[in-house]
């Protein structure tokens, strides 16, 4: 009887070890799984903005102080958070947009700024950059 609980409680200490790695196996992949879903949704907000300037150039946006802010919601849930500021360059004539996306998926946010310029007399819209920053 003694050894067939010695048995029996090994198999029983196996089986919970085992239960233990494959959660912390299934959730790496899990949180990274996020990220990735935080970064399609902060890049979907960049798109949605740079959409809204090529539909309107003359975009008005009273300052960077505050900026045209709204929420966009990606597939699953997934949100992005973007803010749009314009500042005018009176010299080469162009607008200059700058817009931040933080994608939100679940516990996971990246946070992404493009730099959008707008050319007043001939309406030319060009991405300038698209970098990646710290969520503060």
């Amino acid at each position: 009887m003694p050894f067939i609980l010695l048995i029996s409680g090994i198999i029983v200490e196996i089986a919970i070890a085992g239960a233990f790695v494959t959660y912390f196996l299934s959730t790496s992949g899990y949180g990274e799984r996020l990220a990735v879903r935080a970064e399609t949704a902060a890049r979907s907000g960049i798109n949605d903005a740079f959409a809204r300037v090529m539909q309107n150039k003359d975009f008005s946006i009273s300052s960077c102080v505050t900026p045209y802010t709204y929420t966009i919601t990606a597939g699953g849930g997934d949100t992005a958070q973007v803010s749009l500021c314009r500042t005018t360059d009176v010299i080469t004539n162009k607008y200059t947009f700058t817009v931040t996306s933080v994608g939100i998926a679940v516990s996971h946010q990246k946070k992404f700024v493009a730099t959008l310029l707008i050319d007043q007399t001939t309406g030319q819209v060009e991405l300038q950059s698209i970098t990646e920053q710290p969520v503060e």
